[in-house]
């Protein structure tokens, strides 16, 4: 790897990298616990395809740090942060909906920091994991095609010829004439449901095993948090006659002996509660109806209050790595 003459990292392209560290080798974690228990072989190979690119990408973040002398974080390691002697607490199924998930968030994730990368040895890089990650999605979601575990969003009937919107009426939602759902307001609606049912079947294998009375509680209340707004979303789309199907064919089982160390299980659900405030922000931008953006503000202030507690608990438990971040003048004027 070349990068002797290439500038130093900008802020952006330090912040991106660190968090790419702390994201990879968390599901490179995960991934190790999935292989000692995965029975189907197409979903163990998506399975190993995955952690060899989590692997890929801590190893060119250790590599720019060092290169650098920028301190590398902690991150998670499967000595401290995996028990391979735990029974699995998911189905082979829910690890191929898990990795549908994942790889969705990541693929925007990654798309998002490339605009904001300077460096052209960072920007190939990033450009090549888009490109294996996107890969890799699309493995998985022939995969749950071929099993039939596949959901699509509601189907709607398209129009006879191009119409021009001619009241203001199109964006009312709370008072007035109320026109229906445009079919990107319904993919919102149905991405946000699906990603918090995924979510949920987490939370509730992870209260099983947390070891700390406090993240048991904690993400009960985050259960019941992702079912009380998922029945806020889909009573938009069941008020237009829209099904609301998700899958139903993965399973959790009854250990009660956690895989992860509960560090990591908190780090990783609060991060999906932040791609969650994402997710909501990308569904507001999109959704012009009124009393869509405001339910969806709703929920970014309930999510938001959620996460906040998570990252209190990571706080207080000493597990919260400190990102990089500026220096303080004052207080170096001060000293």
């Amino acid at each position: 790897m070349n990068i002797e003459h290439n500038p130093e990292l900008t802020s952006a392209e330090m912040g991106n990298l660190w968090n790419f560290y702390m994201a990879n080798t968390m599901s490179h974690c995960i991934f190790e616990h999935f292989l000692t228990n995965v029975e189907d072989e197409s979903i163990k190979q998506l399975i190993i395809e995955s952690d060899q690119l989590c692997v890929l990408i801590s190893n060119y973040v250790e590599d720019i740090f060092k290169s650098e002398g920028i301190p590398l974080p902690k991150g998670f390691q499967p000595k401290e942060d995996v028990n391979k002697q735990a029974p699995r607490l998911f189905s082979d199924t829910y690890y191929l909906e898990y990795l549908e998930m994942m790889f969705r968030l990541g693929v925007i994730f990654y798309s998002i920091t490339l605009p904001n990368t300077a460096r052209l040895d960072i920007r190939n890089f990033v450009t090549k994991v888009i490109n294996s990650s996107a890969n890799i999605s699309n493995k998985i979601t022939e995969l749950m095609l071929e099993k039939g575990i596949y959901v699509r969003p509601p189907f709607i009937p398209a129009m006879n010829s191009p119409e021009i919107v001619a009241k203001q009426s199109f964006l009312n939602g709370f008072f007035g004439d109320k026109r229906r759902l445009l079919g990107v307001e319904i993919s919102q609606l149905f991405a946000n449901i699906q990603f918090n049912s995924v979510k949920t079947v987490l939370l509730i294998g992870f209260s099983q095993v947390a070891k700390s009375h406090d993240l048991r509680h904690y993400f009960i209340r985050g259960r019941e948090c992702n079912l009380k707004q998922n029945a806020v979303l889909a009573k938009l789309l069941t008020q237009e006659d829209l099904p609301i199907t998700m899958p139903t064919s993965y399973s959790i089982s009854t250990s009660t002996e956690s895989p992860f160390s509960d560090k990591l299980m908190l780090f990783h659900l609060t991060n999906l509660s932040s791609a969650k405030l994402r997710n909501f922000g990308d569904s507001i931008a999109v959704s012009p109806r009124h009393d869509i953006g405001s339910c969806f503000m709703r929920l970014i202030m309930e999510t938001g209050n959620y996460a906040e507690d998570g990252t209190n608990l990571l706080i207080q438990n000493g597990w919260l790595e400190y990102p990089p971040h500026n220096v303080d003048r004052y207080k170096l004027a001060e000293d």
